[in-house]
């Protein structure tokens, strides 16, 4: 008798289990509202960084391209960034023509 009873002391009932539904479909919709706004707030910055990250690689190109372009050596006095004609300095002109 002593273990029907430890058994029915644990039971729950048809009340309990709708409580319990009920307190864990809330904290599932409140832990996904927050886990949506970390994860949008992480993807965003992580788009921003590649963003950021691929105009950085695309200046630096074309600050290589200038540089290469008014070399001393080349002679290249057409040179453009990103489509606009750059006049080279007087220095390279005289350099060049020298």
């Amino acid at each position: 008798m002593a273990t029907v009873d430890a058994l029915n002391a644990t039971a729950i009932n048809a009340g309990d289990v709708t409580k319990i539904g009920v307190i864990t479909v809330v904290v599932l919709l409140v832990l996904g509202v927050l886990l949506s706004l970390v994860i949008t707030a992480i993807i965003g910055r992580l788009l921003i960084a590649v963003v950021v990250i691929v105009l950085a690689v695309v200046v630096w190109q074309q600050r290589g391209h200038v540089k290469d372009s008014f070399d001393k050596q080349t002679c290249d006095l057409n040179a453009t960034f990103f489509g606009i004609h750059l006049d080279p300095p007087a220095s390279v002109r005289q350099a060049c023509k020298g």
